[in-house]
């Protein structure tokens, strides 16, 4: 295959990659972590940062989206769009890296099954920061190879100076200190890399000289995030709740599903999802058996390292859900790319099978994500659905009427939804200190009727039913509505001044 002609396929996949996460972007409401997300970018740069370190992530991606939206604006098909042309355009960082281990027409199937990926899909078409994510710590670990060619590395090591004049180190700087300012779990990649490096160089201590100089830049460039990285690192996930080993174990395995068929197989027939377990389970295995294999007769120094990349990060997430649970499928997402390398890489090594066996899996495999990115195209919803909240209210308004949301921050989704709609109902009432706050306001403003929502998928709801007695006691009750929403349910009431 001609270099004309790689770069020309690998080009028709980008496309391909980019019309499937274009393809019904707006289809699925905004949930409450993309609304969050969009909440941020209405702040100053400065009150980013401040309430960032008051949250649980770094600030760049919630820069990288408010520059976005002054752009390109804040609709749902421009928010998604990020995440869309991040995820997308990883292809000409996967394709590289696959050909440090594959040949050019098994790179290329591996951006194709990435193309097909359902999980990569989903947070795609998310106005999170996963996408971005999985796009820096690609662009880290290209770089990383880069700077351990053998040739490159031998340079650097016998003149220093040189790293000033090399783009490759500027490339891993940037990408790397960008990839930690984005999300924590990038650490983990990270990791994965300083292992790595020892494990190259452990016979020759000079070449370590270029990568203090280096970690070095990436630490003074990180210097002004540590005290909100260490609160962040010290307080947690309070709400995550701690996980037994047989827990941990079911985590592993749902991610292989959530992986291949995506986040919505749970609505599709599990009697099917069963069988393709099994058959994921075999594929997987095999191909783990021949990269066994195939290892011990290959000398190419970048198979560990992408095998690293996957096993140091589940590792850790375990570790840590023994404290604190951790989503696999959300937080991992972003080893999509190196499992599909390691996945072709081992079912071709395979000596038992037969070279059109090896591929027939692969085949397969294709054929089960893509059943996955029908699943998600057919379904229309993401968690907190408001939509049909927001048209009951606003179908049911009244001028002068106040909406009220417990916990305050749900509320921020029906702001959203009221100015992309250009809706006549009113924001939601700014409380920001609990129910008390939301009483006084009633007592103070004196609405002739209001609405006061209920989100069940808050941290603490066991208090919901005294409020609703409070508010009954004083108030009539003109309406009442339960919506069954993922993953809980939102009660709606509409109450006037008793007559």
């Amino acid at each position: 295959m001609t270099k004309k002609t790689e770069k020309i396929l690998l080009f028709l996949l980008f496309l391909f990659c980019l019309a499937l996460r274009l393809a019904f972007i707006t289809q699925k409401n905004l949930w409450f972590d993309e609304v969050f997300s969009w909440n941020l970018t209405l702040g100053s740069f400065y009150e980013i940062i401040v309430r960032t370190s008051n949250d649980i992530h770094p600030p760049l991606f919630y820069f990288v989206l408010k520059l976005w939206d002054l752009a390109f604006g804040d609709s749902v098909f421009a928010m998604r769009l990020l995440s869309a042309l991040f995820c997308s355009s990883a292809v000409f960082f996967i394709y590289p890296l696959a050909k440090r281990v594959l040949n050019s027409a098994n790179s290329l199937i591996v951006v194709l099954l990435y193309c097909v990926s359902p999980l990569n899909l989903y947070y795609s078409q998310e106005v999170r920061m996963s996408a971005m994510n999985l796009f820096l710590n690609l662009g880290s670990v290209y770089f990383l190879f880069k700077l351990m060619d053998e040739e490159r590395l031998n340079v650097l090591s016998s003149k220093l100076r040189g790293l000033l004049k090399d783009r490759v180190f500027y490339g891993y700087v940037l990408f790397t200190a960008a990839a930690i300012y984005t999300h924590y779990f990038s650490f983990f990649i990270l990791a994965a890399q300083l292992l790595y490096i020892i494990s190259v160089n452990k016979k020759n201590l000079k070449l370590y000289r270029p990568f203090l100089v280096i970690y070095s830049a990436i630490v003074m460039l990180y210097l002004l995030w540590l005290p909100p990285f260490f609160d962040h690192l010290m307080r947690g996930q309070s709400w995550r709740s701690p996980q037994t080993i047989s827990q941990i174990g079911n985590e592993y395995i749902n991610y292989l599903k959530d992986m291949n068929l995506g986040l919505y197989y749970h609505y599709s027939n599990l009697e099917i999802i069963r069988y393709i377990t099994i058959f994921l389970a075999i594929a997987f295995i095999i191909s783990i058996t021949g990269l066994l294999w195939k290892k011990k007769e290959n000398s190419n120094s970048s198979l560990p390292f992408i095998i690293m990349i996957v096993v140091i990060p589940l590792l850790i997430a375990g570790l840590i859900s023994i404290k604190q649970k951790i989503e696999f499928y959300r937080y991992l997402s972003i080893l999509v790319p190196y499992i599909l390398i390691l996945l072709v890489y081992g079912l071709t090594g395979f000596k038992l099978l037969h070279r059109y066996a090896s591929y027939s899996l692969i085949f397969f495999t294709a054929i089960v994500n893509i059943y996955g990115v029908d699943i998600h195209f057919r379904s229309d919803f993401k968690n907190d659905d408001y939509r049909p909240l927001i048209k009951l209210i606003n179908d049911n308004y009244t001028e002068g009427e106040r909406i009220y949301a417990e916990p305050h921050y749900n509320g921020w989704v029906i702001d959203y939804y009221k100015k992309q709609e250009n809706l006549r109902i009113p924001n939601t009432a700014f409380i920001r200190y609990g129910w008390n706050e939301i009483m006084d306001s009633i007592n103070v403003q004196k609405p002739e009727s209001f609405w006061v929502v209920f989100d069940y998928s808050s941290v603490d709801t066991t208090k919901y039913s005294k409020y609703k007695s409070d508010l009954s006691f004083r108030f009539e009750n003109e309406m009442t509505k339960t919506f069954f929403l993922a993953p809980s349910k939102v009660e709606l009431f509409r109450y006037s001044k008793k007559k």
